[in-house]
C-alpha cells in the first residue's frame, strides 16, 4: 500500500475502531439514545433508590437472621439483641456507603 493510499484509508477510517464489529444505523441510534439517557443519569444522584433500599433491608434482614441463629444457643432475648444489632450496624453501614457515594459523585467533573 503507498503513502497516498495509507492516508486516503486513514481519513476514510477517521474515528472508527478498527477491531470494531460493523453496527446497523437502528443500533447506532440506539446505542446514542443509550449513551444520552445515561449521561443525564449520571449528571444527578439519588439518595435513596429502589435498588439500595433493597440492598439495605435485604442484607440486614439476612446479616440479623444469621447473628440471630449464631447467638441462639445463649437464650432467646441475647439472641435477639445480637440480631437487632447487626441488622442495625447493616443498616449504618449501607448508609454510611452511600454518604461516601454521593460524596464521590459531587466531586466528580
Amino acid at each position: 500500500m503507498s503513502r497516498a493510499e495509507r492516508r486516503a484509508y486513514q481519513r476514510l477510517n477517521k474515528n472508527r475502531d478498527p477491531y470494531a464489529l460493523p453496527v446497523a444505523p437502528a443500533q447506532k441510534a440506539r446505542m446514542e439514545r443509550v449513551k444520552t439517557r445515561r449521561e443525564q443519569r449520571s449528571d444527578s444522584f439519588t439518595f435513596v433508590t429502589l435498588r439500595f433500599l433493597a440492598w439495605a433491608l435485604g442484607g440486614a434482614a439476612v446479616a440479623g437472621v444469621v447473628a440471630f441463629s449464631i447467638a441462639w444457643p445463649n437464650g432467646m432475648p441475647m439472641a435477639l439483641y445480637v440480631g437487632l444489632a447487626v441488622a442495625l450496624a447493616w443498616g449504618l453501614l449501607a448508609v454510611g456507603l452511600r454518604l461516601a457515594q454521593r460524596r464521590a459523585a459531587a466531586s466528580r467533573p
